[in-house]
């Protein structure tokens, strides 16, 4: 590959950062859709930390009834 003057090299180099500079602004997140994400991680974070806060109650297990002895003849 053929080296590059300096002033090929400026000008390459300013080319890239106005190239990157227009994908930056062309793929730019909606400030509305930021906003549902936030919403949403703090939500489930909150629900996480009231789960570990409040202690977990199990359901107890019915014992099972046992029938009584039949008396022997």
């Amino acid at each position: 590959m053929a080296e590059l003057s300096q002033k090929e090299q400026l000008a390459l180099h300013e080319f890239s950062v106005r190239y990157r500079a227009a994908l930056a602004k062309q793929h730019m997140t909606p400030e509305q859709s930021l906003d549902t994400v936030k919403d949403a991680v703090r939500e489930q974070y909150e629900q996480e930390q009231d789960a570990k806060r409040s202690p977990s109650v199990e359901p107890s297990s019915p014992t099972p009834e046992r029938e009584p002895d039949e008396p022997e003849p």
